[in-house]
């Protein structure tokens, strides 16, 4: 008998064995329970997680929903439950939350966590996802510290063709091959990034708050004719220590990668970010890869992230750029707001065309990078136009100019664009105490006038900027207030931009180990290398708060807090401990955790030439012959760290100990020679060796380590595990060649031993 001819009962009861044999598809249910893996949705439902914590086996999604074949919409409610588990370390997140793929599928209104990518959609025309939460999915481990930047650390957007970032970097929404999407009020904190737009047009992505991430808020590849707007993108940052290096790695609140261009980008707040807006042409547009195939002779000309709106954001505070757009052309940059960006407001490196009018520059630069500081800069540009803008306190306010930059102009972008510093026009901006208002080197054919001067140390320095003039022609730029019928109309209603004011101030980015610091919970930060003397940095308190300060451990022999800082100091030498420091604010309750390492250790130590009679260069001393040079060492030093950026420098400038300078060691050709003994406490522990040149490691008289040659700056690292107290010898053998030289040990404390 055929299935059509039993009676509707039957069908009934049959239903649900035709859907599990067809691999779980929720084709007439109202309600799905999801308690497996490779559940799959074509029609519209309400789910119910049964169990959260479901892991995706095949990186193609827990949940698949797949939109009908005759485009009707379907309707995924979450219920506001969650699907996925947070409890997983960041780093380690996996697979797929939940995928879609197919035209008019909407999913809303509740939390996907502990994936590498939350919700993964492709080929999915009129999409819509609203209402959800996507925090705490993947986020890479970073090994910058407040002390020194990894350059491991940085991102590299160039590539995504091949869906590289989603796959490298994680998301809490990863958009492909879609138009006509709409992306509202997603919540994401706490991801390495937020949304990713990929071959993403015609689309509305508003109301969405992506902010205190490690990589970028809202990422766009090959992404046209979209209105990002109403977004807060705040702290997407890395690469950043107040004061202490402000590299920012690629991260940004809103990255724009290949050819993104008629984009309008309004009312967003980008602030606390590596770079407010992150826009470049692409290697593609430049010519760094091949031209599509069959494409024109003069592919180039004109090729970059074309003709964006930029209106109404609030782009400060970043740890390098305001808004960087790059190879581009016909930008209009209108009505924003750029304060106290690290290197500069605005950095339009080959820009043409670009309109910057009515905006606000005020003390950016404060941290400069070579040539780049303040509040525009625009090297080798092109017929842009900067008019009515404010300019205050700020190194200098617009610096214009050209260099040699030889790989740039070997580029088929460059060949076909050009690549001199001419034509521009700078109109009716007023400048305010900046040190140089205007600044052109090799700059020909600038246009001024109508600019305004007060308290600036230079109104104009101009060097080799032939055709320079004080008669600016009429240019016809829009104006803010030209701009509002079209802001008006914009979709969504939230007023992110200034909604977190308190944190104003580049001060306030403090990066952890996983992203920023989000302000909610105090937090304790070790701000030390020094493994032997941490030093603690309370941040979220007030000066209201009451605070102790709690150590873990009798090998504390000190403790004391004040409002800012926190310092373990110790006496006992001889033992390597992790340790949790914890802070209580006794006015609010609330609690702050910090961690770290303790090496108290005297490490004796033997430093000497390498060579009797002159420099060996490039010679690899044999064990022999290095351990005879330090038998003849004439004293042991005793120091407490083995942590040595030499540089181009000697023992005699870098150790701390009056004894080096009278052993006559030079710069070049000299090893050195250390041991020590520690009672190391239980747990599995991670010793790191940084060296240029030769190292050798020893535990307890087993060689763990050995890169003994000639090479540059190189790290190695060896897993041990201590299962109770334990006394152990370490021991190091190092050398230096000639040129650069670094030696640095340390420690890092995994977890507890490993259950037997």
């Amino acid at each position: 008998m055929e299935l059509k001819n039993l009676p509707a009962a039957c069908l009934r009861i049959l239903a649900p064995v035709a859907l599990l044999l067809l691999g779980g598809a929720a084709q007439a249910a109202d309600t799905v329970r999801v308690d497996r893996d490779d559940v799959e949705i074509r029609s519209s439902c309400t789910i119910e997680v049964v169990i959260p914590s479901i892991r995706d086996e095949n990186a193609n999604g827990v949940i698949r929903i797949v939109g009908r074949d005759d485009g009707e919409r379907i309707v995924v409610d979450l219920g506001g439950g969650k699907l996925g588990d947070e409890t997983i370390a960041p780093s380690a997140r996996a697979g797929i939350g939940i995928s879609i793929s197919g035209r008019n599928v909407t999913l809303r209104n509740g939390r996907v966590v502990g994936f590498k990518v939350g919700v993964s959609a492709s080929d999915c025309d009129g999409l819509v996802i609203e209402d959800l939460d996507t925090s705490d999915n993947y986020a890479q481990a970073l090994l910058s510290k407040p002390w020194e930047e990894n350059a491991a650390d940085w991102l590299y957007p160039h590539r995504n063709d091949a869906g590289e970032w989603a796959a490298q970097h994680g998301a809490g929404v990863s958009v492909r091959n879609a138009k006509g999407v709409t992306l509202r009020r997603i919540t994401n904190l706490r991801t390495q990034n937020g949304i990713l737009l990929d071959r993403v047009a015609d689309s509305a992505i508003y109301d969405n708050e992506c902010s205190f991430l490690s990589g970028w808020g809202i990422a766009m590849w090959r992404s046209s004719g979209n209105k990002v707007c109403r977004n807060s993108l705040d702290f997407c940052v890395r690469g950043y220590s107040h004061g202490v290096y402000n590299r920012g790695q690629d991260s940004a609140g809103l990255l724009m990668f290949e050819q993104c261009s008629d984009n309008v980008v309004a009312l967003n707040s980008m602030t606390h970010c590596g770079d407010g807006v992150f826009g470049f042409a692409g290697r593609e547009a430049l010519g760094e890869s091949a031209a599509p195939a069959g494409s024109a002779a003069d592919f180039h000309k004109g090729r970059g992230s074309n003709r964006n709106l930029f209106v109404g954001n609030d782009l400060s505070h970043s740890a390098a750029h305001g808004l960087e757009m790059t190879f581009s052309f016909g930008n209009r940059i209108i009505g924003n707001r750029f304060d106290d960006n690290a290197i500069c407001g605005i950095w339009g490196g080959y820009s043409r065309d670009t309109i910057i009018a009515e905006n606000t520059f005020s003390a950016n630069g404060g941290a400069p990078y070579g040539a780049e500081r303040g509040g525009i800069n625009i090297e080798h540009g092109q017929r842009n136009t900067i008019v009515r803008n404010t300019f205050s306190d700020e190194p200098a306010g617009v610096r214009i100019w050209s260099d040699e930059d030889a790989g740039l102009r070997r580029l088929p972008w460059a060949a076909a664009n050009g690549a001199d510093a001419k034509d521009n026009v700078i109109a009716g901006n007023a400048f305010a105490r900046n040190n140089t208002a205007i600044e052109l080197v090799g700059a020909s054919g600038t246009a001024m006038s109508g600019n305004t001067f007060e308290g600036c140390i230079e109104k104009l320095v101009a060097k080799d900027s032939p055709g320079t003039t004080e008669s600016a022609p009429s240019t016809d730029v829009p104006t803010l207030a030209s701009l509002q019928p079209m802001l008006d109309g914009l979709p969504g209603t939230r007023k992110a931009v200034g909604m977190r004011a308190d944190l104003n101030g580049r001060d306030r980015i403090v990066m952890l180990d996983q992203g920023p610091f989000d302000w909610v919970k105090p937090v304790v930060v070790n701000i030390n290398r020094n493994q032997a003397r941490p030093k603690f940095r309370i941040y979220g308190i007030n000066e209201a708060d009451s605070v102790s300060v709690i150590g873990n451990g009798q090998m504390f022999i000190g403790l004391e807090a004040d409002k800012l800082t926190s310092e373990v100091a110790t006496n006992t030498p001889g033992f390597l401990t992790h340790f949790n420091v914890q802070m209580i604010a006794k006015s609010r309750l609330s609690k702050g955790i910090g961690k770290g390492v303790i090496v108290a250790a005297e490490w004796r130590t033997r430093v000497f030439n390498l060579d009797a009679d002159g420099l060996q260069i490039g010679k690899v001393p044999t064990e022999a012959e290095f351990r005879a040079r330090a038998a003849e060492a004439p004293m042991t030093l005793v120091l407490k760290t083995m942590d040595f950026d030499f540089g181009m420098e000697g023992p005699e400038e870098a150790i701390p100990d009056p004894n080096v300078e009278g052993l006559g060691v030079g710069r070049e050709r000299f090893g050195l020679a250390t041991d020590a003994r520690m009672a190391v406490r239980p747990g599995r522990w991670r010793m790191t060796v940084e060296s240029d040149d030769g190292m050798r490691a020893y535990i307890d008289g087993r060689k763990v380590l050995d890169r003994w040659d000639v090479h540059t700056s190189a790290v190695d690292s060896y897993e041990f595990e201590v299962e109770e107290v334990k006394d152990m010898d370490f021991a190091f053998e190092y050398f230096e060649d000639s040129g650069p030289a670094k030696f640095r040990v340390r420690f890092e404390y995994l977890g507890p031993p490993a259950k037997r």
